[in-house]
């Protein structure tokens, strides 16, 4: 098979081809690839920075926190997906505002200590599904003693002006404040905390709470189209194979994928495609189906079981005939479909 990047269309040694190409990211459940001779590897790497804006700065990640999967597609629990880092709110006590994530609906709170300057009180909040709240306070200390002072600033009026947060996940820090005027006094109770060690004593509380989840969304929309597209396009080319999608018609929409620019082909919709509008698809799956209307061909994806989604222009200068195409990414049971496959099983049932 011809080694031929759809994208970059370049062969080697101008290009490698080194990885697989998914057709609906791994991230939300694919499993099928595209041979490795179809996509370069130089834009593997590029697609799955994009990829990352896409699951995790887009609506798409509520419902990844809320029903999976999980990194890679993993649908064990343990590989969960995990939220961006947001501010919990007390509802019983308004007052009272920490950090944490939403997992599979559930929310945690980080490792994180609340610093109240004008009473110089130090506060540790942790999560006891992590284990022991001794040891969850210790290895904070510890990795405290190797702060770096680079963190992600979360700045938001729910918390107190004499109050400031220093949390810490997955190798990251966390600050979180109102009062700007607090950034200055961020490595001097770092140094006074990890000197004096004050929260390694004191008996831990355990209390149960009413609690509201706050997330901000950066949301890329050049990313969100793009990716939609790469998605239709890959199934395009898994389908019609590699030289049905070289042909010159397809030179826009693979340049605006690969390099952006304006968006003069993708956009939300909230109208399904006719033919299939009746037919009961697997719970929350992904799917995507390709249809010709004159000489344009358009793509349409959704994903979750939503009946809105991305349409994509594909082509307005596609000549010949096309039966409509369709792929059915059922990641809850880890099985995907042609959608004529998965109509002849309906039937059989």
């Amino acid at each position: 098979m011809m080694k031929r990047c759809i994208y970059l269309n370049k062969t080697e040694p101008e290009v490698k081809f080194e990885s697989e190409e998914h057709i609906f990211p791994a991230g939300i459940g694919g499993i099928q690839k595209l041979p490795m001779e179809y996509v370069s590897h130089e834009c593997n790497n590029r697609f799955s920075r994009m990829e990352l804006q896409f699951m995790r700065n887009s609506h798409l990640s509520l419902p990844r926190q809320f029903v999976g999967p999980g990194k890679r597609g993993k649908l064990n629990p343990k590989k969960a997906t995990q939220g961006a880092i947001g501010i919990v709110e007390n509802l019983k006590d308004q007052n009272i505002s920490t950090l944490g994530y939403l997992s599979l609906g559930k929310p945690y709170s980080i490792s994180q200590i609340i610093i109240n300057v004008k009473d110089n009180t130090c506060n540790f909040v942790s999560d006891k599904s992590f284990g022991d709240a001794d040891k969850q306070s210790s290895d904070f200390i510890d990795n405290l003693s190797k702060y770096n002072g680079v963190y992600t600033l979360i700045e938001d009026s729910r918390f107190k002006d004499d109050e400031f947060i220093i949390g810490y996940h997955n190798g990251k820090w966390y600050v979180a404040l109102s009062n700007k005027d607090l950034n200055t006094e961020i490595n001097n109770y770092v140094q006074k905390i990890v000197e004096q060690k004050p929260i390694r004593d004191g008996a831990p509380r355990y209390e149960s709470e009413q609690i509201r989840m706050h997330q901000k969304l950066q949301f890329d929309e050049s990313s969100y189209f793009r990716i939609c597209a790469k998605i239709i396009f890959n199934y395009l080319a898994f389908v019609k194979g590699q030289k049905f999608v070289l042909q010159k018609c397809f030179d826009p929409i693979r340049d605006w994928i690969v390099n952006g620019g304006d968006n003069n082909f993708a956009n939300i919709t909230g109208k399904e495609i006719e033919s299939i509008s009746a037919i009961q698809f697997p719970e929350q799956a992904h799917s995507l189906f390709i249809v010709k209307k004159g000489k344009s061909l358009f793509g349409f994806v959704s994903f979750y079981g939503n009946n809105s989604g991305t349409i994509v222009e594909l082509s307005d200068d596609l000549e010949g005939y096309f039966n409509i195409e369709g792929f059915i990414c059922d990641w809850k049971n880890r099985q995907e479909f042609k959608f004529i496959d998965y109509i002849s099983s309906l039937q059989e049932n």
